[in-house]
């Protein structure tokens, strides 16, 4: 049986790698669906950005936990960027779920919309890359 202290720690690491690799999946569906015109590949990556989105609150919070805890709340340049890039990630994931939940079609449009949406979700891998990264510098 695991320690509840050791299980907390690594809560975050479990959470955080379930919600970065999502991302990259619907930026790899949107890529198919931009290559085959296949809906399904639309719809698939909409809805693994909704459960990525439902992961981030998880991952956000056991990491400001696991910051608190594990490192005394110390404020250094990686603690810094990982809170700001960590909200432009959950403003970012939460802006490509309402768009797409409000405009189905969006990915059948023509307009210019379609494309920031598409940047918007490839952005989303950018973000969770750089997160990880951040991250990663700790391990």
């Amino acid at each position: 049986m695991i320690p509840l202290k050791k299980l907390i720690i690594h809560i975050h690491h479990i959470s955080t790698h379930f919600t970065n690799s999502l991302f990259p999946v619907s930026g790899a569906l949107i890529t198919l669906y931009l290559f085959t015109n296949n809906s399904s590949f639309e719809t698939a990556s909409y809805y693994s950005m909704v459960f990525g989105l439902m992961a981030i609150p998880s991952a956000y919070g056991s990491g400001i936990y696991d910051w608190r805890t594990r490192f005394q709340g110390r404020k250094t340049f990686i603690f810094t960027n990982k809170v700001i890039f960590g909200i432009i990630f959950l403003i970012v994931a939460s802006l490509c779920v309402i768009w797409r939940t409000v405009d189905a079609g969006i990915m059948y449009s023509m307009g210019w919309n379609k494309w920031l949406y598409v940047a918007l979700v490839y952005s989303l891998t950018a973000l969770a890359t750089w997160l990880g990264y951040l991250g990663g510098k700790f391990i």
